[in-house]
């Protein structure tokens, strides 16, 4: 039985910024030409589930709904008009009209919320199989039971999920193996101990990264690749009064004052939200020398090409399990991978023999000194990682598990 699918997903407006930045005359381009000049990036999913899927045998797409100018040209080829201050929605819903799909498959749930998903089964002639992605943090669980399925890369978020009501099953992410081959020609790991990805603030969904980071940038050789989201344009007067906010709160908490009290001062609630001092100097300020601007796609695929070391740190709702994007690129490159220590992570490496684990930055500085003054046994664990990646965690496999679940649904 073979079906057809459309993917949608959206894209950092930062990339899409240093994308066209890159392509000069891309305005002369089609539709089709732009898309294959941005798909070669390899950015997030690139269009590894098209791909797979048409080997497969079914009809597939991948779409990148928030991309401005890919999407209006599409527009403009279809003889689409469209209201300018909704072209998003009006050129998403057309596309799903004109292809008429069997399986939706939406990977970004913040940017298609239910009225969205609502009105894309209204465009659609037939009854759709509408199938949701979400491994971030999430408020109601329960806004999610209008899907047919919600896929995870979490195992407790899968959970959370079904005690809400919805139908959710967990799919892990993977690495697209086409890359080692891409990548073939960087020989040389001379870059000691990289991280590249969101670090966020200190106070932010990342703040049990970026004090990880801030540490290790004190006392590992550690260079990191992202565009850490920290604010420094205050005036002396605002400082002061957000360090009075952050102290006053946490010596009302010291007191032993009443939680019901503190949350009835709103600005007394929002101190206490926050992790550090978010007057102390940024890790921008102080280490300006190691930090470089994010890389998504093929850079960042060189950055992992490049290291001997691989950092990885879970996303704070992430909790006590394993699961995210970094623990597959990383392997797949064949760097050696140092990730926080999951309860789950056994069941996609193998601790100590595929992948090194720490379970506070003192273990993790401590490991990272010893790898690097033990080369054969990190390349070792390296060589691995990568096999086990290359043998068990790719795209070709979790799109054939997704395509068997599919068809499940569609005989039902």
């Amino acid at each position: 039985m073979n079906y057809r699918f459309q993917k949608f997903a959206s894209v950092y407006p930062a990339f899409v910024q240093q994308f066209l930045a890159s392509n000069p005359g891309y305005e002369q381009l089609s539709y089709q030409e732009l898309y294959d000049k941005f798909i070669n990036t390899q950015y997030g999913l690139s269009n590894f589930y098209e791909k797979h899927m048409k080997t497969l045998g079914n009809e597939a797409q991948d779409i990148f709904a928030s991309f401005e100018h890919l999407q209006k040209l599409w527009a403009e080829e279809n003889g689409l008009r469209y209201e300018w201050t909704e072209w998003l929605r009006s050129i998403v819903l057309a596309q799903v009209k004109s292809f008429q799909p069997d399986v939706l498959y939406l990977q970004d749930l913040y940017l298609f919320d239910r009225n969205f998903r609502r009105q894309m089964r209204e465009a659609l002639t037939k009854r759709v199989i509408m199938i949701g992605w979400r491994a971030a943090p999430t408020k109601d669980f329960a806004v999610f039971n209008d899907l047919d399925l919600v896929l995870s890369a979490g195992p407790h978020l899968v959970q959370m999920f079904q005690r809400c009501g919805a139908k959710a099953m967990y799919l892990p992410l993977a690495f697209e193996d086409t890359m080692v081959e891409v990548l073939g020609q960087i020989r040389e790991r001379d870059l000691d101990f990289t991280f590249a990805g969101t670090v966020g603030s200190r106070n932010g969904a990342h703040s049990q990264r970026y004090h990880l980071i801030e540490k290790l940038m004190a006392s590992s050789p550690i260079e990191v690749w992202s565009d850490i989201e920290e604010t420094d344009g205050r005036s002396k007067t605002e400082r002061l009064f957000l360090k009075c906010i952050y102290h006053t709160s946490r010596s009302l908490a010291a007191m032993r004052v009443p939680q019901r009290l503190r949350a009835a001062l709103p600005l007394i609630r929002k101190g206490e939200s926050w992790v550090s001092d978010p007057t102390l100097p940024t890790l921008n300020q102080l280490y300006a020398g190691r930090i470089n601007h994010s890389v998504f796609g093929v850079e960042n695929y060189k950055i992992s090409a490049r290291s001997k070391i691989a950092l990885n740190s879970h996303i704070d709702c992430f909790e006590n399990y394993a699961g995210n994007m970094r623990l597959y690129e990383v392997t797949g490159m064949g760097a050696c991978l140092l990730t926080d220590w999951k309860i789950n992570l056994p069941d996609i490496f193998e601790p100590d023999v595929e992948v090194v684990t720490y379970r506070n930055v003192e273990e993790c500085i401590e490991k990272v000194e010893y790898l690097l003054q033990n080369e054969a046994e990190r390349q070792a664990i390296a060589a691995a990682g990568q096999k086990r990646t290359l043998r068990d965690h790719t795209y070709r496999q979790r799109v054939g598990e997704l395509h068997q679940t599919i068809l499940r649904l569609l005989r039902k």
